[in-house]
């Protein structure tokens, strides 16, 4: 059995060393795939990934996957940007980096992790312990 830390899962590895990140790709797929960050600029996308926690899934050098985490790495983390390319999807790695990022030493003891999603509930659900807010009338957001 995989431990929930471990960086490498078939042929893959997780890094969170940014340098590592082809920021090209993942503009790309921000800007012009997702659903959430459509039309993001690459200016803001650099910005964010540089104000966060990455994590990157690679094939040798090659970009398989991201996600980012806005953390203050005491009490709360929101993760975001969660996405695997469509050549490497099928082969459990939106399933293993949700495990990785709710396992990673600097994120436990934290309060609060929290997420957002249009289609993949039972996915966090299954793999990282995500449930639907339990009070979500307590919970507000400010859209600008």
């Amino acid at each position: 059995m995989e431990k929930l830390n471990d960086k490498k899962h078939k042929n893959y590895t997780i890094s969170t060393d940014k340098r590592k990140l082809d920021l090209e790709i993942i503009h790309d797929f921000l800007a012009n795939t997702s659903y959430w960050a459509e039309g993001r600029p690459l200016g803001i996308v650099r910005e964010s990934i540089e104000n966060s926690l990455c994590f990157g899934i690679y094939i040798g050098t090659e970009q398989a996957g991201f996600a980012r985490v806005v953390t203050d790495y005491v009490t709360f983390a929101w993760v975001c940007d969660l996405f695997i390319l469509k050549d490497h999807r099928g082969n459990g790695l939106g399933k293993w980096l949700i495990k990785f990022i709710v396992a990673y030493p600097e994120l436990q003891g934290l309060k609060n992790m929290l997420l957002a999603t249009k289609d993949a509930h039972k996915m966090y659900r299954k793999y990282g312990d995500f449930e639907e807010l339990s009070v979500p009338s307590k919970w507000m957001h400010r859209a600008t």
